[in-house]
C-alpha cells in the first residue's frame, strides 16, 4: 500500500523492486524493472512498461517506513531470467536472458516472490472486502487430497484494483501543484500528453496562478514579476 501510494508504482514494479533501488541518502527511488509472470505461470525479470526506468523522488516518511520494514522483514535475494522465462535457443538470447539476483523488498509470508494473481486473490480482495469496499458474493469450494477448501468469492471491481494505489499517487501530486511533466516522467508515462488525458480533472487550479501573476500587470499598483530572461526585465548596471 506504501509502495503503491506514495510512489505511484505500477503493481509488478512494487512486486519487483529491490533493497538496493532505494538511495536513502538521495532521496530517490530507482524504478529499474518489473516482476512478470508468463501464461505459463514462470516468473521473470524484464523493464518496466514501455522498457522506460525512471527515478521517483522519496519522501522522508516513506523511507522511514521502508527501512522500519526492512528491519522486521530484511529483503529476499531472488535469481530471475531477465526480459523472458523460455529457455534461451541461441547465444543472443542466452545473453539476454541472463538471470540476475535481486534482494526483493516484497516478499510472502515463506520467502518467496509474489504471484500477483494469488497476493490479488487471497491478500488485497479480503482486505479490501474487511474494509467495506468490496462485497462477498458468494463462495467457492475446492478439495484437495481429501480436505475440502471454502474460499469467499468477491465482486470484480476494476476500479478497485492495485492500480488505484498510483491513480492516487498522481491525484495527489497534481492537486498539490506539481508539474504535469514531472509527475508524467514519475509515472513512466510515454509523454506528458497521457498523464494529461488521465487526470486533467484532478488540476484544479490549472492556469489560476498564471492568471493571478498576469493580473499584477494591470493592477493600479502594478509590480509585475519580470521574469529575469525577459526582454522587458531590469539589466544590471555595469561596472561595480
Amino acid at each position: 500500500m506504501d509502495l503503491g501510494v506514495g510512489l505511484g508504482l505500477r503493481q509488478g514494479e512494487a512486486f519487483g523492486l529491490g533493497e538496493e533501488d532505494f538511495d536513502f541518502d538521495a532521496g530517490v527511488v530507482h524504478v529499474r524493472r518489473q516482476l512478470r509472470w508468463d501464461s505459463k505461470g514462470r516468473p521473470h525479470f524484464c523493464l518496466p512498461k514501455g522498457g522506460k526506468t525512471r527515478d521517483i523522488p522519496l519522501s522522508p516518511n516513506l523511507a522511514k517506513r521502508v527501512q522500519n520494514h526492512l528491519r522486521r522483514v530484511p529483503s529476499v535475494a531472488c535469481t530471475l531470467p531477465w526480459r523472458a522465462p523460455e529457455p534461451p535457443t541461441t547465444e543472443l538470447e542466452a545473453r539476454q536472458r541472463k538471470p540476475i539476483t535481486v534482494r526483493l523488498v516484497l516478499s510472502t509470508s515463506q520467502g518467496n516472490r509474489i504471484n500477483y494473481s494469488m497476493w490479488n486473490k487471497r491478500s488485497w480482495r479480503p482486505a479490501l472486502a474487511a474494509a467495506g469496499v468490496l462485497t462477498t458474493v458468494g463462495e467457492k469450494v475446492e478439495t484437495y487430497g481429501g480436505r475440502t477448501l471454502r474460499y469467499p468469492v468477491y465482486e470484480l471491481s476494476r476500479a478497485d484494483m492495485f492500480h488505484v494505489l498510483r491513480h492516487t499517487y498522481a491525484s495527489t501530486q497534481l492537486e498539490a501543484g506539481e508539474s504535469i511533466v514531472s509527475v508524467s516522467e514519475w509515472l513512466g508515462h510515454a509523454s506528458p500528453q497521457t498523464t494529461l488525458t488521465h487526470y486533467a480533472h484532478f488540476m484544479p487550479g490549472a492556469g489560476k496562478r498564471g492568471l493571478a501573476a498576469m493580473d499584477e500587470w494591470f493592477d493600479e499598483d502594478p509590480q509585475p514579476n519580470v521574469p529575469e530572461k525577459s526582454l522587458g526585465a531590469p539589466h544590471a548596471p555595469n561596472g561595480p
